[in-house]
């Protein structure tokens, strides 16, 4: 019985491994819902299970399988509302961009508020859009 769940553990890590390197912020949520959604469902699947050993292996390794699948669904539905969250954003962001004395150009990113204001990088407001002067004086070189 336990060398069943070893072999089911060792199973659902490897299911885990074949979504590739986890790398972003989003690959990595969405390996941590179908890893945990898979523990949870071989946990549950092994508990609920019926009967002898083999039943409880075939509902562990099936509460495995559904658990990880939900948890990777998951995960995948949270990366979305992050890109989603992220062009939301972006849509109020403005970059201007700044000549320097030496011929080289500055990019400054404003974020415009729902007053119309904008606040610069380093937190600083405008009541409207700013000129060129007035970011060259705190962003230019």
């Amino acid at each position: 019985m336990t060398r069943t769940l070893f072999g089911l553990a060792a199973a659902a890590a490897l299911l885990l491994q074949t979504t590739g390197c986890t790398t972003t912020q989003a690959d990595q949520t969405t390996a941590l819902g179908a890893g945990i959604g898979a523990g949870l469902g071989m946990i549950l699947g092994h508990n609920l299970g019926e009967g002898s050993g083999n039943d409880r292996a075939l509902g562990a390794a099936a509460g495995a399988l559904l658990g990880g699948a939900l948890g990777r669904q998951y995960g995948r539905q949270m990366e979305t509302q992050q890109q989603v969250n992220y062009l939301q954003q972006q849509q109020f962001m403005t970059t201007v961009w700044i000549s320097n004395s030496n011929g080289s150009k500055t990019p400054v990113q404003l974020r415009m508020t729902e007053g119309g204001q904008y606040i610069g990088p380093r937190g600083e407001y405008y009541s409207s859009m700013p000129t060129e002067a007035q970011l060259k004086a705190v962003y230019g070189m």
